[in-house]
């Protein structure tokens, strides 16, 4: 199990294979690199408002395709080579799930997985989650974009 201490009458509902996620009966719970300063990020399922399903490609290879594009200027061969970058680019996307709380957090899982399992996942959290709000006895969170935009700015600017 993950190495995540449990609340008080908390129990792991399901966990994925390399341990990096954990379903409890009251927090998603993602674990960070071991070398990582922080070992886990929780969100409490009451706080859980919304879900995202993103297509993410690494921006190293975005990055690296702008900047051989701009030496075309010097050499036109550097015009393939900045095409090779940016088919790399859309050919390592993935589907990330990023997770919207109340608060206007956002906690992204590191899934790699197919469209299926995601939406797998997505509804034993919402069923996990449903339990839950009904242990508690209250409603289920409602996710206010310009009301999160505007905590996280209230935030920046008290720092």
């Amino acid at each position: 199990m993950a190495t995540t201490k449990l609340l008080t009458g908390e129990q792991y509902l399901i966990q994925t294979v390399d341990k990096r996620i954990a379903l409890t009966t009251h927090r998603l719970i993602q674990r960070q690199h071991p070398l990582s300063w922080r070992s886990s990020k929780a969100v409490m399922l009451e706080d859980i408002a919304a879900w995202e399903v993103k297509p993410t490609g690494s921006q190293v290879y975005l990055g690296l395709s702008v900047l051989t594009a701009l030496l075309v200027y010097f050499n036109e061969s550097f015009f393939l080579l900045s095409g090779f970058f940016i088919s790399l680019f859309f050919m390592t996307r993935s589907q990330k799930v990023h997770v919207l709380t109340t608060q206007g957090h956002s906690m992204v899982l590191p899934l790699d997985v197919e469209q299926k399992h995601i939406n797998s996942l997505i509804e034993m959290v919402k069923q996990a989650q449903q339990n839950r709000l009904k242990k508690l006895g209250i409603q289920k969170p409602v996710y206010n974009k310009t009301k999160a935009v505007a905590a996280v700015e209230g935030a920046m600017a008290a720092a």
